[in-house]
């Protein structure tokens, strides 16, 4: 049998997210941050630019995605499921403020 994981791409949304940065900050904040010329922000956004390629390393090492992993350990099994039914609250608690403020 055949597993295939499929993943979607977060690169283009990471991307959207690095040029709104400099355009808060401001390129010449950027350029002095980064001790460049202002051109070399201006080429990195070009259609196959740096912004482009960091984005897409980003995404490729999951760099934007939180860890899922939890590691408990010296914790009885009661409190192990006491902890998740607390944090599965929460988790409820998040989906329907999303839901209100979708509407």
């Amino acid at each position: 049998m055949e597993t295939t994981i499929i993943r979607k791409s977060n690169a283009k949304q990471i991307e959207a997210r690095i040029r709104k940065g400099i355009l808060l900050t401001s390129g010449r904040e950027v350029v002095k941050t980064i001790g460049v010329h202002e051109s070399q922000v201006t080429r990195w956004q070009a259609e196959n630019g740096l912004v482009v390629k960091m984005a897409k390393l980003l995404d490729a090492i999951s760099y934007d995605s939180p860890s899922q992993d939890v590691v408990i350990t010296n914790i009885s099994g009661e409190e192990i499921r006491k902890l998740i039914d607390m944090l599965e609250h929460l988790r409820l608690l998040k989906k329907r403020s999303f839901k209100v403020k979708k509407r």
